[in-house]
């Protein structure tokens, strides 16, 4: 589980000290952290790949694109759901600017980190999320799908990642040396399983 941190008033839970984040990844820490495993073993890091659209100023800018994991600080471990939060509520929030970001996690959001990202978006009506995640994390345990179910209800995206959603990732988010993307076995198999699994878990 993601550590609490310290409070930031309702919306969010700050990590003390936290590492921006990075450009990209390499080939083999993706592939092995995205693989979407029915069931998965020996991935205990979290990684996030995210993007963000500010739709009053829709021109890129600097960190609007890049990759969190999870990290430790202070003794605490924080999941990269919260590592992003907290850069993102320092660094780049502001009230005037409405936001758009998605996020591709390598497994969906724990029961704590669901709970704090439902909060930040109750309280921040100008920020629209969707999280596409390649695997589905203890989805067996009533806490991390009503943690989904949480999510679903205040308004974000929830899915899993498909084939195409592995390719673009490959393409924005990993040092690719212009190789192209190859997927592993079941890719899609294993995408459809886990798809209509969240969906019961939904309840859509």
């Amino acid at each position: 589980m993601a550590g609490p941190g310290r409070a930031c008033g309702e919306c969010c839970w700050q990590v003390p000290w936290i590492r921006g984040p990075m450009k990209r990844l390499y080939p083999g820490i993706f592939s092995f952290h995205f693989r979407n495993l029915r069931y998965a073993s020996g991935r205990n890091s979290s990684y996030l790949c995210f993007q963000v659209r500010r739709t009053r100023h829709p021109a890129p800018a600097p960190f609007d694109r890049g990759v969190f994991r999870n990290q430790f600080c202070e003794d605490e471990s924080y999941h990269a759901e919260l590592c992003f939060l907290s850069w993102f509520h320092a660094k780049m929030l502001s009230p005037d600017e409405h936001y758009r970001i998605t996020w591709f996690l390598s497994w969906s959001p724990c029961a704590a980190c669901a709970d704090v990202v439902a909060r930040f978006l109750r309280t921040h009506q100008n920020v629209k999320l969707s999280i596409f995640a390649a695997r589905l994390y203890y989805f067996w345990l009533p806490a991390f799908r009503w943690g989904l179910q949480k999510l679903h209800h205040v308004g974000a995206q929830v899915a899993i990642m498909s084939y195409q959603d592995f390719n673009n990732c490959w393409k924005k988010f990993v040092y690719n040396r212009r190789m192209r993307f190859k997927c592993w076995k079941k890719v899609h198999k294993n995408s459809k399983f886990l798809s209509d699994l969240l969906q019961e878990i939904l309840g859509c």
